[in-house]
């Protein structure tokens, strides 16, 4: 009896065994361990890196290594001043307009659908650019806790060629404000936008960094470097060409990445952009810039490598000594096998790079646009990378747990039988509750939208078609993992059908406006705020007795518009609106009512 209980339950684990094995992303297709150093195709020669003695005087590096290790930020500061004074400087000779900043319609709010459990929220009502890539929308989450939304807006009016449009949420996703547009009479064919804290003790310091590839021709010959930076109030503005091509050249496919999780002040902006020939014919090189005073000046490397290089993208890793700048990006070997390689670099810009192996694809394997995430940790411990891409149109993703050294290739994103074209992904610090990667990817005629947020080997189960509305099949959706405290949401971004419209969702979004009870209310009304005073979060009831457009606007004490909760029509009823202050000072402010004629105005305060 006992020898059957006993094969029973070896039944019993070896069936729980299957069905874990089952939950994972590991196929037939799947290699384990993979070298990153190993001999991977016939067609490609394994000269896999270059090594050029740094410039930098080594004491000056030994030092500068160890204050970011010990995390030093004056130290960093000092020695980061001296150690540009011996780095290459990128061209600025040639085009010169960095576009222009307006600040009209900084208070203008996008038109917001509030049926936030069954549609997506409409962020931006504008035609998205398409021509320059397929990524022109960007999504971060801040050091302050809310969320930045980027766009390339598509055949802007008013005698503008380009328009890139800023919006911010304090509330993850339920309500969104304008923050700063910036225009140009040239065109913008990428976008890449970066949002730091300079002073996490004040949230009013958070600067946007925005990066375009920005031509003075349609066809984007001869397009530059530039940046816009402002703060998420849309004031302190300015804008710089950061660098130019070579005569001939144009620059494509931006991509920035930071070390802004470990620092304040004295945070560093990475660049990264390919170099080709006018017209698209002839890839030149990938151009590595960096900035350490916050986007005015950049130091820069260019790495000129074998082959068709295409699509990369970068990610800052944290490492114990130098730390890196990991670039994945599309090589394609011959006409029918093109791979992923990493592209792993100093963080000071230098001309030494290692190449390292990820897929060892066969004849008639096509791998496309990579994108890539590193999940930022302490240098001490080992670094998780993932790469996403599609493979002959289908969503796979790869993983390293040692910092690149190794890889598992080829697990499974998407569904076996879904056709895809773009991949997104992203990561958040936060290794408590798992969690911590996130991937999304859009098939090809743009019908879905699906997300998936987990682990290296475990990413989860497949968020099918989170998209409400039509997504367009052009250009790559985007996601961010929204943080709240210690709890953590897959976030999603895509361009409608056209593309057209910029839609926003997110796990287990909660509505910023709720309904309360079934009985009509017979007149407008606004009640007190509960609780008053209050930290961070109050609730503001009112009611209207008939279907209208209605507007509740924060003001601060001077009078100026702090948060629009909301924006658009209602039926009639009575409303319990939440409004979260975390990102606001203590004193007093106010909110008001308009609604059909109808005004009226409360004062409230917030104690911290």
């Amino acid at each position: 009896m006992k020898n059957l209980k006993m094969i029973l339950m070896c039944l019993v684990i070896a069936a729980l065994q299957s069905i874990t094995i089952a939950q994972t992303d590991y196929t037939a297709e799947t290699k384990l361990n993979q070298s990153s150093s190993r001999k991977v195709s016939g067609n490609e020669n394994l000269n896999s890196g270059l090594k050029i003695p740094s410039k930098v005087p080594q004491q000056l590096l030994t030092e500068y290594n160890a204050a970011i290790d010990s995390r030093n930020e004056s130290e960093k500061h000092r020695l980061g001043i001296e150690i540009e004074k011996y780095l290459d400087k990128p061209n600025l000779s040639g085009n010169t307009d960095a576009g222009s900043l307006f600040i009209a319609e900084r208070n203008n709010e996008p038109p917001f659908d509030n049926d936030w459990y069954s549609n997506d929220v409409l962020v931006a009502g504008y035609d998205v650019a398409t021509s320059g890539g397929y990524r022109q929308i960007d999504m971060k989450q801040g050091e302050d806790g809310w969320m930045y939304l980027a766009v390339n807006i598509r055949n802007p009016s008013g005698g503008f060629n380009a328009l890139a449009r800023v919006y911010r949420s304090s509330n993850g996703g339920a309500n969104w404000n304008y923050v700063q547009g910036w225009q140009s009479t040239n065109y913008w064919s990428s976008i890449s936008m970066l949002v730091e804290s300079r002073n996490n003790s004040i949230p009013d310091s958070t600067r946007i960094l925005l990066y375009v590839t920005s031509s003075p021709n349609s066809n984007f010959n001869d397009a530059f470097l530039a940046c816009v930076s402002f703060t998420r109030n849309g004031t302190g503005d300015y804008s710089v060409v950061a660098a130019n091509p070579s005569a001939g050249n144009r620059f494509a496919t931006v991509s920035a990445c930071s070390d802004g999780t470990f620092w304040q002040s004295t945070t560093y902006m990475h660049v990264v952009v390919r170099e080709e020939s006018n017209g698209g014919g002839v890839f030149t090189a990938f151009h590595h810039f960096r900035s350490i005073n916050w986007g005015f000046a950049h130091t820069s490397a260019v790495y000129n490598l074998a082959y068709e290089n295409y699509y990369p993208r970068a990610a800052f890793s944290n490492e114990t000594g130098n730390d890196s700048i990991y670039i994945s990006f599309e090589r394609r070997i011959a006409n029918d096998e093109w791979e992923v390689r990493l592209l792993a670099t100093d963080e000071i810009p230098s001309a030494s790079y290692h190449i390292r192996f990820i897929t060892d694809a066969t004849a008639g394997t096509l791998y496309k646009r990579p994108d890539i995430t590193i999940q930022q940790r302490h240098h001490s411990l080992p670094q998780q990378i993932l790469v996403t891409c599609t493979r002959n149109d289908r969503a796979v993703y790869h993983g390293s747990t040692d910092g690149g050294a190794s890889w598992n290739i080829d697990l499974s994103l998407g569904l076996s039988n879904q056709p895809v074209d773009f991949t997104s992904c992203n990561s958040d610090t936060l290794t408590a509750g798992n969690g911590y990667f996130i991937a999304a990817y859009v098939d090809l005629n743009g019908d879905s939208v699906n997300v998936r947020r987990g682990v290296i080997g475990a990413m989860g189960n497949i968020w099918h078609r989170r998209n409400s509305f039509q997504s367009t099949g052009t250009l790559a959706p985007e996601c961010a993992i929204y943080k709240n405290g210690t709890d953590k949401y897959s976030a999603l971004v895509y361009a409608g059908n056209g593309p057209t419209n910029v839609y926003y969702n997110m796990e287990s979004l909660i509505s910023g406006i709720q309904s309360t009870g079934n009985n009509l209310p017979e007149k407008y009304a606004l009640s007190q705020n509960y609780p008053n005073p209050f930290n961070p979060v109050t609730n503001i009831e009112f009611a209207i007795p008939k279907s209208s457009v209605v507007k509740l606007v924060i003001y601060d004490i001077q009078g100026r518009i702090v948060e629009t909760i909301v924006n658009g029509e209602l039926s009639a009823g009575t409303y319990k609106a939440d409004w979260n202050a975390s990102g606001y000072s203590s004193g007093v402010y106010f909110y008001k009512l308009e609604s059909n004629g109808f005004t009226d105005t409360k004062k409230m305060m917030i104690i911290k």
